[in-house]
């Protein structure tokens, strides 16, 4: 990694989490805390941001977000002690320093194993990712950097005419602060979800399922590095960025609503005898709900499957939370009791029926996702396999035999806890939605919809809980085995660690890296193979330095799976296809896409050309990638006669770009 890479990767670290950190130190919030919710609250400060550049005109950038942070952190600090007197600090014993060093030791070891297996499939840090959503996500960023507005209304423009149509933007608009090129930025914010973010949100969950269970802690880190599901699939092979670091965040946002229903229980069924404590916890919770109502905002503005991933993962607590408050109320006056559940029905069914008729929603319910048989879906999620099992590419070795009965164990562990009984409901919930978004007959369409029937998203959430009860499991079985162990304390937790780790090591072949590797590589491969590729070996070299050779407002046209499609976001020169696919935006692009190579016999192509305002063509070979699906060939720019009427401007191996003279 070069330097300039180095100087990226600390941007965008403080990026995501000095303004979060500033906030909810603000709030007085344990560091511990501060530190992992950060970039949940990072993204409210984002929305909050990124609207006022919108409304005011002023351009989104670092000076931006520091003074929405600086008063965010301001207000935060006021409104602190208002609601906690200094005199009664809101400081809770956290873990002891060597169970500290322990923690970091596990945390280090997940993100090594996690960043060995990403870094080897990027090759390079600025190599583009190949996959679908890249090729928008990318050129939103280059859109952000030239354009100064990142808010949901305004980098639609990139893939389609006018404003006004909402998409998430949270990521872009954090990842677009980072200096330098929009291809390192994103590569490096992979990074810091799947080795960072990820693993330290896991363990914050672990601590809230399982306060008492310092192994379950250290084992979570450990064990979610040998999951393919997340990080791996989603932000790599399937490069759902934004989605990935809502999934990310989900667990701190679900753990701290955990401990606020924890504490609220507590409170009702042992009430202290000494007033000033129960005040005090009042406000603990009163400021713990300010910076969970901060984080779970945020992981929303980010992409807003968070929503609906918190409430399949925490329905059972919300409900049990609803109805012992509301119980409450009923004991103590009748008329407030029916006022609490009419309330609360009327807002949920308000929900229910705002999600069922908005259009965003009923897009993402037509998406159709990949079927499977119902027995494949099941051996797909219960061992963690990055194909359907009926793939002629998956091999033994790539089944993760451990993870599912360790998961099984741990969810009938958990079951017998108050804490942690409601987040199985949950994980059975994520379990039934992804098997309902691989059957062909779709039972549940309309929830599944929500991700857009995209079981690879699911599976993300589904590994939320699914980590932790994996580490639980473990953990009870280090409890029974530590039992004929002569030794006590911390060398018996230490050397427990290191054993786990080694033994899961050696049985899972450095947690499945070989598959790990295979599924994460692909789309950052730049050699041709069956699917074909949009960006050969050295094209992505070559498309940088038409930056030398395109006028600053030049258009370019072209197939988008040839690579033209990266053009913009690697030389900031636009094109007409600025994402795979979607040539219907325009008429004149869908038009152009199968007739452009007629532009020496019909006229009409040179009008539509005029309209879009392309003067010049990226040409490459006719095999790249996915043209072995006809719903997404691109015929008019296949076999084109640029001997007459087309000035060659300059050409690599795999492709050639041509300044278009037959409409002069």
């Amino acid at each position: 990694m070069s330097w300039v890479a180095i100087g990226q990767l600390t941007a965008l670290l403080a990026v995501f989490y000095i303004p979060g950190y500033m906030v909810l130190r603000g709030l007085r919030l344990s560091r511990l805390r501060a530190v992992v919710m950060a970039p949940a609250v990072s993204g409210s400060l984002v929305a909050v941001g990124t609207v006022l550049c919108r409304i005011t005109g002023i351009r989104w950038g670092p000076t931006v977000l520091l003074a929405v942070s600086l008063l965010a952190a301001l207000l935060t600090a006021g409104l602190h002690l208002l609601i906690q007197p200094r005199q009664l600090p809101t400081a809770e014993p956290g873990p002891s320093w060597p169970m500290k060093f322990l923690l970091a030791g596990s945390l280090l070891a997940s993100a090594a194993f996690n960043a060995w297996t990403m870094l080897d499939a990027m090759d390079n840090v600025d190599r583009v990712n190949q996959a679908w959503d890249p090729s928008f996500h990318l050129n939103a960023l280059r859109w952000i950097k030239e354009n100064g507005q990142a808010s949901p209304w305004d980098i639609n423009p990139v893939y389609s005419q006018g404003t006004g149509f909402f998409y998430p933007s949270g990521w872009h608009a954090l990842v677009a602060l980072a200096p330098g090129d929009v291809v390192t930025s994103a590569n490096l914010a992979t990074l810091i979800v799947a080795c960072i973010v990820w693993p330290a949100s896991l363990t914050y969950l672990a601590v809230a399922l399982f306060p008492r269970r310092s192994m379950t802690w250290l084992l979570t880190p450990i064990v979610a590095a040998g999951v393919i599901a997340f990080p791996i699939i989603q932000q790599s092979r399937s490069a759902q960025w934004p989605n990935a670091l809502a999934v990310a965040l989900v667990p701190v946002v679900l753990a701290l609503g955990i401990e606020l229903a924890a504490g609220r229980h507590q409170q009702r069924v042992s009430p202290a005898a000494d007033v000033r404590p129960m005040h005090r916890d009042g406000r603990n919770h009163s400021v713990k709900t300010l910076a969970l109502l901060l984080a779970a905002a945020g992981a929303a503005w980010i992409h807003p499957s968070a929503i609906f991933a918190l409430l399949a993962l925490g329905c059972v607590y919300v409900l049990r939370y609803i109805v012992l408050l509301g119980r409450a109320k009923w004991s103590q006056d009748q008329r407030q009791g029916y006022l609490w559940f009419a309330f609360w029905a009327l807002s949920t069914g308000g929900a229910v029926w705002l999600v069922s008729v908005s259009p965003i929603v009923a897009g993402m319910a037509d998406n159709t996702g990949v079927n499977a048989p119902f027995r494949d879906a099941v051996e797909r999620l219960f061992f963690d396999l990055p194909r359907s099992p009926d793939d002629e590419r998956i091999q033994l070795s790539d089944y993760n035999f451990w993870i599912g009965p360790l998961v099984i164990l741990g969810t009938f562990c958990a079951l017998r806890r108050t804490r942690s009984w409601p987040a199985v409901v949950g994980l059975g919930i994520t379990g039934v939605l992804y098997l309902a978004a691989l059957h062909h007959a779709r039972p549940l369409s309309w929830i599944t919809g929500l991700w857009y029937h995209d079981a690879v998203r699911i599976a993300a959430v589904s590994a939320v809980v699914a980590c932790v009860f994996a580490a639980y499991a473990l953990d009870q079985i280090f409890a029974v085995l530590l039992k004929y162990v002569p030794i006590r304390g911390r060398t018996v937790t230490a050397a427990a660690i290191v054993a786990a780790t080694v033994c899961t090591m050696v049985a899972s072949g450095a947690f499945r890296y070989d598959t790990r590797l295979l599924a994460a590589a692909p789309h950052y491969d730049v050699e041709t193979d069956e699917f074909g590729r949009s960006i050969l070996s050295g094209e992505q070299d070559f498309i940088e330095s038409l930056a030398d050779v395109l006028p600053a407002d030049a258009t370019v046209i072209g197939d988008p799976f040839n690579g033209s499609t990266f053009i913009y976001a690697l030389t900031g020169r636009h094109v007409v296809y600025a994402q795979y696919g979607f040539a219907d935006r325009t008429a004149d692009a869908k038009f152009l896409r199968s007739r452009f190579r007629d532009i020496h016999r019909d006229p009409e192509v040179c009008a539509a050309l005029g309209r879009t305002g392309a003067e010049y063509v990226y040409l490459g070979g006719a095999e790249r990638a996915r043209q072995f699906n006809p719903y997404l060939q691109w015929p008019g720019f296949y076999d084109v006669d640029v001997s007459q009427g087309f000035e060659l401007l300059a050409s690599a191996e795999h492709a050639a770009l041509y300044k278009i003279t037959a409409c002069g």
